[in-house]
């Protein structure tokens, strides 16, 4: 069951929450690390800001839930092995419903969120960005190197791109639908809707 945090108090309102992103990376040990902010620049929500509204968030891999250790700037889950791993989380900020899904590893191939990213093929370097299960065209999809070179691409008519991978490391997909549609989130209005989705791997 979902359900719905609000952002605390701490977040200023000089930051926009829409232009944030929850992402994953794994750790060497298996772990697993959850973190909300702006990627390409290294800033990290913390305890005392907006991570504070992520700390019911459950992971999932395999088919198992997991719930997070807190820390400082980021959350860490016990994860096992180096198998595919998601996280999910909604929430309303202002007169938004914000939909974050964050996934790390390229061998699950089916969608799981309203807005997702998935692998052609296990591995891949070819996506394919769904919407409600049907390929999103002209979408852009934001790619961060692990050197946090970034490149921007477009999804074509089958709602896929191929990405380059130059260097060794993480890489980071980042795609957003904003829509104008209005509706209640666990009792609570909202005019509009944002989907955030990220997937992480490394190369």
């Amino acid at each position: 069951m979902k359900k719905m945090i609000a952002l605390t108090m701490g977040l200023s309102m000089s930051l926009s929450a829409q232009a944030h992103m929850l992402w994953l990376e794994r750790g060497p040990n298996a772990q697993t690390y959850a973190f909300f902010g702006e990627y390409s620049e290294q800033l990290k929500e913390t305890q005392e800001s907006a991570l504070k509204s992520f700390n019911q968030a459950k992971l999932v891999q395999a088919k198992k839930i997991f719930s997070p250790q807190l820390q400082q700037d980021h959350l860490v889950y016990a994860t096992q092995d180096q198998a595919d791993v998601k996280l999910s989380h909604e929430l309303i900020y202002g007169e938004s419903l914000l939909s974050y899904h964050a996934k790390a590893g390229r061998q699950h191939l089916k969608a799981e969120s309203a807005l997702d990213i998935i692998p052609a093929q296990r591995n891949s370097n070819t996506f394919t960005v769904l919407y409600q299960g049907k390929p999103a065209t002209d979408l852009e999809v934001t790619v961060f190197s692990p050197k946090y070179w970034l490149k921007k691409y477009i999804t074509n008519s089958q709602g896929q791109i191929t990405i380059a991978t130059p260097w060794k490391g993480q890489y980071m997909l980042e795609v957003a639908k904003e829509l104008d549609q209005a509706g209640t989130f666990n009792q609570q209005a909202y005019k509009k809707q944002y989907f955030v989705t990220t997937l992480s791997f490394v190369h």
